[in-house]
């Protein structure tokens, strides 16, 4: 069997798709994609089409994946840890998560309320500029007369 995963190792480096595990094991590079982006074995598993027993089986007992299923991890390894880069912007939910998880430091708890104030955030900007978007159409041509108070 470690022949067989050596072999498939290496005609998936061939084939350039895995270039990071030549430098880190499965393991590191799961828990990288965790730690990126926040997610549990669960929704990594959901991800991977896999079972969470398969995904806790490469992370605790060193199991090594199938050769499309280490593909697939490092593909997404690709594009949650190495493509991060701090001059895009931040788009979607998920991102913004994936973000405030990297901070170190933060809890759980930390993590929903900043991810709750972004949130509310981006939806007042997003209503405001609909509401004066609005607003600049709806216009009249002629101005609005101050009322005047009795004497």
């Amino acid at each position: 069997m470690e022949n067989y995963a050596q072999a498939d190792f290496s005609l998936s480096v061939g084939r350039a798709s895995v270039r990071t595990m030549k430098d880190q094991t499965i393991e590191k590079t799961l828990r990288a994609i965790m730690a990126a982006t926040g997610w549990k074995q669960q929704k990594l598993a959901a991800v991977l089409e896999v079972g969470q027993s398969t995904v806790n089986r490469w992370l605790v007992q060193g199991a090594e994946p199938e050769g499309h299923r280490r593909d697939r991890i490092n593909e997404l390894y690709s594009q949650v840890v190495e493509n991060t880069r701090a001059d895009e912007p931040i788009i979607g939910d998920e991102n913004i998560l994936a973000m405030l998880h990297r901070i170190a430091g933060l809890t759980k708890r930390d993590v929903d309320v900043a991810f709750t104030v972004i949130s509310n955030a981006l939806k007042a900007n997003t209503a405001g500029s609909e509401q004066s978007d609005a607003g600049d159409r709806s216009q009249s041509a002629t101005p609005r007369r101050e009322s005047s108070s009795s004497r």
